[in-house]
């Protein structure tokens, strides 16, 4: 026994602990203050000396009461009233008409006892203490005692002493005390305030054990038999890890505190390590342990186990101690499904997240830390924060979620609230809902259940949908047409001739405009006459008809000089040629600009739809670049013009109410913006701004825990000309439309919006006529990743459940260059009248030769 008082006095000072290293006032300092069962919350608050009481916390009408500790006295000993209190239990299948609560107090003289209050039932708040049983425990100016539990029935209480187990047994009214030494462990052991009693009055302990030759400290999980307190037995031992700690480190930390939970009705044991980060889970099957699962968090350094808990519904819940879930807790609760063989599972689902919040207390503001988790033998749990505050959180029935906060001072419970639209419960949970599965909605009036949606070809069902979405008039459109490449032939004698000898035989609207052709009907024409004559000289005994048509020939014949008739049928159909050649050559000079002809247009000039009297070059410029003084009325236009953003959040459940909108200036200045409108109708958003320039980084914040389905962005403005300086900027209609099927839009989705300034430059078709501007902003989008579900599907599916806020974030920025489009004619009027003339007179030429 002396080697234990000399490690109590030593270790202070290699471990440089004090009874206070946790500070008094932490309501995780010395164990649980917080003990709860299906019909009673009882809570001890130290600073302000009373336990905060909740009768049917679970009901439609709690009751809150409040016992102060002045009245918890001493039967034997006067004046000696409870000041502090280090842990609390209660049995969670008890008697509740003659409650029992056990806990480990101190008085104000400074002495320990372990306090069993036995209560009278009562419906109201008149909890009336029917009597008290008070027995001293062991004291140590270091150590004060914690580890204490009672058994489900609440009739057998024990508390597990540096040197000894005390056990009372409340039927019997009996108190035994057992010497640590002889029957925990032959070595030293340092108990943490782990302890659990089953039913059968086994006690379950987590210790770290000294081993003395080595100085190390190596966490363990004891089994012992407390049917006959008189005479315990040690059922086993379990080594929980095979890393230690070493003495200099203080085991009375939170980085060191050992976790235990029994769940009674599946006999399981779920014990945490957090200075590991890991937990484990054991099978207690008649007198011996089995380990089933170990869990390593992949998180390291979070003090992953601190507090555990196994609820019925086949879950495991894990508090991960500095892990932050922001804005709300520096903590967070992660759940897990006991089905799971892998070694890192994956969460179901955490705590705090944007379904279930945490609140400001009226003594601190968020976030929070979670300090202690608590379950009783019904899918729910109870959390205590460092502000003082407790959480109570029950399972809500299918189709519901723990989300409706009510408060009753300093202990606030969480009541069952509808699925948010697009989500869905199907089974009891103090979870959040989950989204509908692919190809299913619930618009909040399906309950438990999703609705199989009804789409066609412009009705879509989206990720997490509520409704249909009538995809009509809401799709992607750019109204900037590629810009025309120069016709293959840009002389135009080369033109003129290819349209002059074509011959397209393969259509008729062609074939008719065609001058070839119709000089072959000439030919026809020619070839029928000279048969006519023929044969009026055969049957016709005068040659007077005959010499009339040939004289009459004779006089058409240009070529010949009026010598033969033969010559004045082909200068007719050169007539023809000349005619169709003019024809062509004029409505030729009405193929420019090509911004004001059209399809039909050209048709009737040439079979070639592409034909027009324009020779175009694409350039890109820098946008630094010097500017003609006529080129820079344009650029001004294009600045000046006021573009209109609308932003379209599609197939969700957010409401204006829960937006906000903000410009983001240089070094991350943020200034909300009010100077917009928003509306919304069919489960579309609608955003509307007027821009205040052209560059610049807007954010969209929507608060809540819905979903996006899809996003639509359009820009728009009106056109403005400069007449005197005859330039005209177009006017801007351009949506996009972002979406991936069967899927939801990312939290924080960002949208990049390239704007590049469009330069048409047209030349005047004659010369002295001014040279005109065309301009136009063509915006580019491009997005980020925009859904998260290749996260999802590698088991993080929770993640989606977890922040408060979707944020847009639009970036719109204007390119370093510029494209310059120049237009100018093929021909001229004078070129093109020239060239005519010149084609007619070669051919008289080549004919007469």
């Amino acid at each position: 026994m002396w080697i234990l008082y000399i490690v109590l006095f030593t270790l202070p000072i290699i471990f440089g602990a004090s009874r206070d290293f946790f500070e008094r006032e932490d309501y995780d300092a010395f164990g649980d203050r917080l003990a709860i069962t299906e019909n009673r919350v009882i809570f001890a608050e130290n600073g302000a000396r009373e336990f905060a009481i909740i009768e049917n916390p679970f009901s439609s009408n709690p009751v809150a009461c409040y016992l102060e500790y002045i009245y918890v006295d001493s039967p034997r000993h006067a004046n000696t009233s409870l000041d502090y209190v280090y842990n609390i239990v209660m049995g969670s299948k008890q008697d509740e008409m003659e409650p029992v609560v056990a806990m480990i107090g101190e008085t104000k003289q400074k002495e320990f006892y372990l306090i069993v209050m036995i209560m009278a039932y009562s419906p109201g708040c008149t909890n009336r203490l029917k009597r008290t049983i008070w027995v001293p425990v062991s004291f140590y100016e270091l150590f004060p005692p914690s580890a204490l539990a009672v058994d489900p029935r609440g009739t057998f209480i024990c508390v597990v002493q540096l040197d000894s187990t005390l056990c009372i047994d409340i039927i019997s009214n009996t108190t035994t005390t057992s010497s640590n030494y002889q029957f925990w462990d032959k070595k030293q052991f340092f108990h943490s305030r782990a302890l659990a009693i089953s039913e059968k009055r086994r006690l379950l302990l987590t210790a770290y054990r000294i081993i003395d030759e080595e100085k190390k400290l190596i966490p363990y999980l004891y089994l012992a038999d407390f049917s006959d307190p008189s005479n315990p037995l040690l059922l086993g031992m379990k080594n929980l890890s095979s890393q230690y700690l070493k003495q200099e480190r203080d085991v009375f930390t939170r980085y060191a505190t050992l976790s235990l939970f029994l769940h009674e009705t599946s006999n399981m044991i779920i014990v945490g390590v957090p200075h590991l980060d890991c937990i484990f889970i054991f099978s207690m099957e008649q007198n011996s342990l089995s380990l089933v699962k170990t869990h390593v968090s992949p998180e390291k350094n979070v003090l992953f186990g601190k507090s555990v808990a196994i609820m019925d519904s086949n879950i495991y819940a894990v508090l991960a101690y500095s892990l932050a879930t922001l804005p709300w807790s520096l903590s967070q609760i992660q759940v897990y499904s006991l089905n799971e063989t892998v070694e890192m599972p994956k969460p179901l689902f955490i705590f705090p997240n944007n379904q279930q919040e945490m609140e400001s207390t009226d003594s601190q503001e968020l976030p929070h830390r979670i300090v202690s988790l608590m379950a009783w033998h019904s899918n729910g749990i109870g959390l205590v924060l460092d502000a003082g505050n407790v959480l109570l959180i029950p399972a809500s029935p299918p189709g519901y979620c723990s989300a409706s906060i009510k408060k009753y001072e300093d202990i606030d419970i969480y009541k069952p609230k509808s699925c948010i639209p697009g989500t869905r419960q199907i089974s009891s949970s103090f979870g959040p809902c989950m989204i509908c599965p692919p190809g299913y909605k619930n618009n909040g009036s399906a309950g438990e259940l999703c609705v199989k949606c009804k789409t066609n070809d412009t009705f879509w069902c989206f990720g997490a949908a509520i409704n249909e979405i009538d995809m009509k008039n809401m799709t992607s459109y750019d109204q900037a047409n590629p810009y025309p490449e120069s016709p293959h032939a840009t002389e135009f004698e080369d033109i003129l001739l290819q349209n002059i000898f074509q011959l397209p035989i393969l259509n008729l609207h062609c074939l008719r405009i065609s001058p070839i052709f119709w000089t072959f009907v000439g030919i026809c024409c020619c070839i029928l006459i000279c048969i006519i004559i023929k044969i009026l000289s055969c049957w016709s005994k005068s040659r007077k008809r005959q010499q009339c048509i040939q004289k009459i020939l004779s006089h058409c014949d240009v070529i010949g000089e009026g010598t033969y008739w033969l010559g004045g049928l082909i200068s007719l159909l050169v007539l023809i040629l000349i005619i169709f050649a003019c024809k062509f050559s004029i409505s030729f000079t009405y193929l420019y600009p090509i911004e004001q002809i059209s399809s039909g247009q050209r048709r009737t000039v040439s079979c070639d739809n592409t034909l027009f009297n324009a020779k175009l070059t694409s350039s890109l410029q820098l946008l630094s670049t010097l500017k003609y003084e006529e080129e820079k009325p344009i650029f001004t236009l294009l600045n000046g013009q006021r573009l209109l953003l609308t932003v379209q959040v599609i197939s969700t459940g957010y409401t204006c109410k829960d937006l906000e909108l903000h410009t983001i200036r240089v070094r991350g200045l943020s200034i909300q913006s009010e100077n917009f409108t928003c509306s919304k109708h069919n489960e579309v958003l609608t955003v509307i701004k007027l821009l205040p320039q052209h560059v610049l980084n807007m954010q969209l914040n929507l608060k809540g825990p819905h979903f996006i389905g899809g996003l639509r962005l359009c820009f728009t403005a009106a056109s403005v000309t400069n007449s005197d300086a005859h330039s005209r900027v177009q006017a801007i209609d351009t949506c996009q439309l972002f979406f991936m099927s069967n899927q939801t839009l990312t939290r924080n989705p960002t949208v990049n919006v390239k704007m590049t300034k469009v330069i048409n430059r047209t030349a005047g078709f004659t010369l002295p006529n001014e040279t005109t501007y065309t301009g136009l902003w063509l915006p580019r989008f491009t997005a980020d990743t925009l859904t998260d579900e290749l996260l999802f599907s590698l088991g993080s599916e929770y993640l989606r459940y977890v922040p408060k806020i979707t944020t847009l974030d639009i970036s719109i920025t204007e390119s370093e260059f510029y494209m310059k489009n120049t237009q100018e004619p093929i021909a001229r009027q004078y070129e093109i009248l020239f060239s005519t003339i010149l084609f007619a007179s070669k051919i008289v030429l080549v004919l007469n030769e």
